[in-house]
């Protein structure tokens, strides 16, 4: 792939990469702060302009691999979703004096966050060992972010009014036994809340595959490994 052997191969790439990926975990980081320290999901002044400097950093940074690439254009057209989950749409709406509903608000704060992701994944992909290696690696990596950011929405939306959620790791913990499609004794009263309810098994169900395949390869792998041996011997 390109983008794998991008960073591989560029020095330059792999720094802007890891400053985009600092930049995700600072957004993540002021995100929960806000929901689970603070309880609230409007960001203070410093944090807003924290958020506009992280996404210039995102578009800077979509440019600089667009111009490494071979074909550019076709770059462009093909990754032109990371571009536009990096624009400052809160700095933009706060500069044009338009107030957000709560949902709203949430959404486009988050949504940098899927600028990260995919450079994380990048990241994982890079260091793999092998193709199987690498699935199960994007397994795990998808599990946990959604898990995280869908017990951010939950807790956000379901703290102070739903008696049975008691604290943040309550919110982690009703996240991942959802998307592992087990269920949680947690029962979601808002909206949202009920609707992550229905996504997330979907999406578990969705990429549980990936682990049946690893784990179906590797007993593949472990049946040929004896007979490669014994035939080794009667050579």
């Amino acid at each position: 792939m390109q983008t794998q052997q991008a960073i591989s191969h560029s020095p330059l790439l792999r720094l802007a990469n890891f400053i985009t990926i600092l930049g995700s975990i600072a957004i993540l980081a002021s995100l929960t702060f806000d929901i689970v320290k603070e309880n609230t999901y409007l960001l203070p002044g410093s944090l807003l302009d924290l958020h506009l400097v992280i996404c210039l950093i995102f578009i800077v940074d979509f440019f600089a691999w667009t111009l490494s690439a071979t074909r550019k254009w076709r770059f462009f057209f093909n990754h032109i979703f990371l571009l536009l989950v990096s624009i400052p749409y809160l700095n933009i709406m706060n500069f044009l004096g338009i107030e957000l509903s709560k949902s709203s608000y949430i959404f486009l704060k988050c949504l940098p966050l899927l600028r990260g992701m995919v450079g994380i994944y990048y990241v994982v992909l890079h260091f793999s060992r092998s193709r199987l290696h690498s699935l199960m690696l994007t397994y795990i990596f998808i599990i946990i972010a959604l898990s995280y950011l869908a017990a951010l929405f939950f807790y956000a939306y379901e703290n102070g009014v739903n008696p049975a959620l008691h604290g943040f790791g309550n919110a982690l913990w009703w996240a991942g036994m959802n998307i592992t499609t087990v269920g949680a004794s947690i029962f979601p009263v808002t909206a949202v809340g009920k609707t992550l309810a229905v996504i997330l098994p979907g999406l578990g169900m969705i990429f549980f595959p990936l682990f049946t395949v690893y784990v179906t390869s590797l007993l593949e792998q472990s049946d040929r490994c004896p007979s490669d041996s014994a035939t080794e011997q009667k050579d």
